[in-house]
């Protein structure tokens, strides 16, 4: 929300409830939380900025500078509290401040640069979260790219007057470029006041205007950067090899042959090009997707930005880790953008106005709603051809609400009211490369189809081609046949209600890669002690398993530090003689970073122990390790010569439609959702079950089901 100095005070002044109100339309954020934090920060950032010396900026040749509270960043959903925007000693220049409302006592300096230890647990320390807005904006924005303006920023603690834990080593390099203000005399007349002075000199209507308005723009020089040192073999963690290159260079080909004519005339052309390259897990598809930007971003005929694209928040984080552990940079981040990136402007305040007005906004009624919030002046957020090439991994996860009785519940970022995300990526981009595989399509959102993919290239005009990386595998020692074994033993094909026995090949036990090992433990603490043994060899492991835990330590601080009865797994077994206790917790995502648990980064409890952590479906999806240890709940189990569900036991809170038809529905209904929630399960499991290089070890809840999987291992 964009307005002078002046505005700005006397809305907080004397407008502050309404001021407050339009903020939390804005950003959708409306908790009683949120909304005291806004009436206490508030009026203590317009206090320092009414500071005398602050004086010149405020009005200045008839002008007055201008602040934007709480801004989106282009193409993020990340919001920073507050940016003063005007001209600074050498240009345009742009402050970013994080208004913090915490309460400071207690705190420590933290294991890391960017960690502070608080009594709650360890948190991102607030001047690395600047400094990721400063990064972001100083590299992909358009405004501050096209102006070469300054972009720096910093920390005001509007309650606490005791910042120095945040200043003390090992924070001392981190806030000498991105410093913190405390709520005391020293920090408020003179440190916050002296550091937007120094950077911020007098107002500049034009590059406010523009900041407000800017779009995401990439850096080229960074994208090259980032592309060769995906392409290094010797330094990446993208190495191609063996059916991978065939599978990239067949991709190459197919774009050399539909998208090099599009693209010379890139700055003019309208034209557009879709390519779907399909193949089942471990075909390789998102080490292809890697080189592909990569080779694609160091084009020079290809001109415009150049992304890679993810449909989770899980996926979002582990990419952007990648790419910047790649460069040893943390801005390398801002190559990966999520699909909601592509919405064009639909939210709930534009919603909510279109119905006030009377006007018939529907889901079903889409096309006519982008027609709609056109006309009606609504800010547009994603233009038409933003993109010079998107390239979408895990596809199969993208929305779609126009699928019949598959419309969930609209995400954060993405109003259903938009249409198929799909559409809007075509849209929004020149080229645009789906990876996916149908079979993993998990959650009620998870709609889009190849077929889909294609009827919308129809619609664009676009050039279309389809790849496949069937017979292609590299996890699972290299075996197609395991993953064959694992879709008949789950009985992917077939209806969930036909009784079958199926007849299944275990050559994959001396697989072409190298026998694939396929474990089954009696309790879980065997299969821990067996993947620790393979941990201490070198090799990487995680414990896996689908939701049919509840999340009982989610937003918990500290869930390691939790009592026993307090975690997720507490699962009673009993050896020789003696009952015990094997307890665990979820996955532990602070800030939703699922990079904690996959890649288990320096100083996370993860890399200490990468077998203190359960993962799910929705995390692991996309990511291999050398061996995994699957708990077999009581969720999916074989009765009567099929697959049954136990509703009781499924905690999965994307599966609210079928969910619901399986609990409440009746007859057809009912049947139906049963049947759907079923084969969610197979899916879920035959996404755990195929995310081992040399071994998946197995321990089951349920004794009848073990006897199946075990008939199966026995040909």
């Amino acid at each position: 929300m964009l307005m002078d100095l002046e505005t700005f005070g006397r809305r907080v002044s004397f407008d502050r409830e309404a001021l407050i109100g339009e903020l939390a339309a804005k950003t959708h954020r409306s908790t009683p939380a949120e909304i005291a934090s806004w009436r206490s920060s508030l009026p203590t950032l317009w206090e320092a900025l009414k500071h005398e010396s602050l004086r010149k900026f405020h009005l200045h040749l008839g002008q007055r500078g201008d602040i934007v509270v709480e801004y989106r960043l282009p193409a993020l959903s990340f919001w920073a509290d507050a940016v003063l925007l005007g001209r600074g000693p050498s240009g345009p220049a742009a402050v970013v401040i994080e208004l913090k409302d915490w309460k400071t006592s207690g705190d420590r300096p933290g294991p890391r640069p960017a960690l502070i230890a608080r009594p709650t647990g360890e948190q991102m320390h607030p001047s690395d979260q600047v400094k990721g807005y400063v990064e972001f904006c100083r590299r992909f924005h358009s405004a501050v790219q096209d102006s070469r303006a300054n972009v720096s920023g910093c920390v005001y603690f509007t309650l606490s007057n005791d910042v120095s834990a945040y200043r003390s080593d090992p924070h001392t390099q981190l806030t000498g470029e991105f410093p913190v203000f405390g709520q005391n005399e020293q920090d408020v007349t003179q440190g916050l006041p002296d550091f937007i002075r120094s950077r911020l000199t007098e107002p500049d209507d034009d590059f406010a205007r523009a900041f407000d308005t800017g779009t995401y723009k990439q850096d080229r020089t960074l994208v090259r950067q980032v592309a060769a040192a995906i392409k290094r073999p010797a330094e990446s963690p993208f190495v191609l090899i063996d059916k991978q290159r065939e599978g990239y260079e067949l991709c190459m080909a197919r774009i050399d042959a539909h998208l090099k004519p599009a693209k010379k005339s890139a700055r003019t052309s309208t034209g557009k090009s879709v390519i779907v390259i399909e193949g089942p897990p471990g075909s390789g598809k998102s080490i292809i997707a890697a080189h592909l930007w990569a080779q694609l971003g160091v084009d020079e005929r290809i001109s415009g930005n150049i992304v890679l694209t993810t449909t989770s928040t899980a996926q979002r984080t582990n990419w952007e880790t990648l790419f910047s552990r790649t460069l040893g940079r943390r801005e390398a981040r801002g190559m990966v953008i999520g699909a909601n990136s592509y919405n064009p402007g639909l939210n709930q305040p534009w919603l909510k106005r279109m119905r006030e007005d009377g006007r018939s906004v529907t889901v079903e009624s889409w096309r006519d709603n982008l027609e709609l919030f056109r006309t009606t002046g609504g800010t547009p957020r994603c233009a038409d051809d933003s993109f010079a090439i998107s390239i979408v991994d895990e596809a199969h996860a993208l929305i779609d609400p126009s699928v019949a009785g598959r419309r969930g519940m609209s995400p954060a970022g993405w109003l259903l009211h938009a249409g198929p995300q799909a559409w809007h990526v075509i849209r929004a981009s020149k080229v645009s490369v789906f990876l996916l595989d149908p079979a993993q399509s998990y959650r009620d959102n998870e709609t889009t189809s190849i077929e889909t993919i294609q009827s919308f290239a129809q619609e664009f005009g676009a050039d279309f081609c389809r790849i496949s990386l069937a017979g292609s595998q590299f996890r699972c020692s290299g075996s197609v046949e395991y993953m064959d074994w694992v879709d008949g033993m789950l009985d992917m094909g077939a209806a969930p209600a036909a009784p079958r026995r199926p007849s299944l090949s275990t050559r994959w036990r001396a697989s072409r890669g190298g026998p694939f090992e396929f474990e089954i433990h009696d309790d879980p603490q065997s299969l821990e002690d067996a993947l620790r043994e393979r941990v201490s060899r070198g090799a990487s492991a995680r414990l896996v398993s689908s939701y049919a835990r509840p999340w009982l330590t989610q937003g918990v601080a500290n869930p390691h530090g939790a009592p026993a009865d307090a975690k997720d797994f507490q699962i009673r077994y009993r050896r020789a003689g003696t009952d015990r206790t094997w307890t665990r917790i979820w996955n532990y995502a602070p800030d939703a970073d699922y990079s904690l648990f996959i890649q288990a980064p320096e100083g996370s409890p993860m890399r200490a122990d990468p077998l203190c952590e359960v993962g799910c479906p929705y995390v692991l999806r996309g990511f291999d390790f050398h061996y995994v240890g699957l708990l077999w709940l009581s969720d999916l189990v074989w009765r009567d010569g099929r697959w049954r569900v136990n509703l009781e036991h499924v905690h999965e809170s994307a599966w609210r439609l079928p969910m619901a038809a399986a609990r409440n529905g009746r007859g057809q209904a009912k049947e139906e959702g049963t049947l759907e929630v079923i084969r969610r399960l197979q899916r879920g499991y035959r996404i755990l079950l195929s995310r081992a290089m040399q071994g998946t070890l197995v321990w089951f809840e349920d004794a009848e089901t073990r006897d199946h999987v075990e008939g199966m291992l026995a040909g």
